[in-house]
């Protein structure tokens, strides 16, 4: 837990010296003072009540709970979907799982956008031709869309996932303690949370920095397309904020950490499943 926090620490940290050296650059190159000066003055500024109520009003102003939502979500189907594929995985034979993996590949050769598009233009067709509305395809930040935004933030990484878990997940149902532990009548659940999930962790908290990522890319896209709004509309907006404005950096940096929200949330229940598990061994 405790090289969790340091984790999570550091990555605050390198935020707030990234932020502040892009809106320095320039100077900070001539003076290095002044990068340091404003570093320390960002960090004395973000541990104040002052600015966790900043931070607070700017969730509420951009819509901020429509991107945590749909991020949050995605990241609970993705996983869920990661842990029913896990457990089924015995049942599938090789066949099988070659025929997966490649039906995988080629949905993820699939572009977003293009996928996006045509299923816009596929509930059109459709409307035009029944006057049945299948999907909302636009939204508004009072009434965003949410299904079909949730569909194209989750398929994606769940496929890549799936497909990348595909050779660990393998080599744990056929490593010898696995084999040796079912031949001594072990029940296949107590099997499969006590020794398949701590052993997917250690490569499924890697991968998954990437995935969210991936995630907050496509984010981007969806409030444009959809024109819901969200914290990725209100950072993109920093780029235009009066030159007046006090300590724009500190406006970037409450945007990115309430993005990392749902990210250090699942960090610790990854870290709780790991105390969790170590505790009963």
């Amino acid at each position: 837990m405790i090289k969790k926090f340091i984790s999570l620490i550091t990555i605050l940290i390198g935020i707030v010296l990234l932020v502040c050296l892009s809106y320095l650059l320039p100077l900070s190159i001539e003076d290095l003072g002044l990068l340091i000066t404003s570093f320390k003055d960002t960090i004395a500024q973000i541990f104040t009540y002052h600015y966790l109520s900043e931070l607070w009003v700017i969730y509420h102003q951009t819509n901020g709970a429509y991107t945590l939502y749909l991020i949050s979500a995605s990241l609970a189907i993705t996983l869920f979907s990661l842990l029913l594929y896990s457990y089924y995985f015995p049942k599938f034979k090789n066949r099988t799982i070659v025929k997966i993996t490649r039906f995988l590949e080629d949905i993820e050769g699939l572009p977003v956008v293009g996928v996006v598009f045509f299923i816009h233009w596929f509930s059109i067709v459709i409307y035009k031709e029944t006057s049945i509305y299948l999907l909302r395809t636009v939204g508004t930040p009072n009434e965003p869309a949410l299904f079909f935004p949730l569909f194209i933030l989750s398929v994606f990484p769940i496929v890549f996932l799936i497909k990348y878990m595909t050779p660990y997940i393998k080599m744990i149902y056929q490593s010898n303690y696995f084999i040796f532990a079912k031949s001594l009548g072990y029940p296949k659940p107590k099997l499969f949370f006590s020794y398949v999930i701590p052993n997917l962790l250690t490569f499924l908290e890697t991968i998954m920095k990437f995935i969210y990522l991936e995630m907050i890319t496509v984010m981007l896209f969806i409030e444009i397309q959809f024109n819901t709004g969200g914290l990725l509309t209100g950072l993109r907006n920093t780029q235009i904020m009066p030159p007046n404005i006090n300590s724009p950096q500190l406006m970037v940096i409450s945007y990115l950490l309430l993005l990392l929200i749902p990210y250090f949330l699942m960090s610790i229940l990854f870290e709780i499943v790991n105390i969790f598990n170590s505790n009963k061994q």
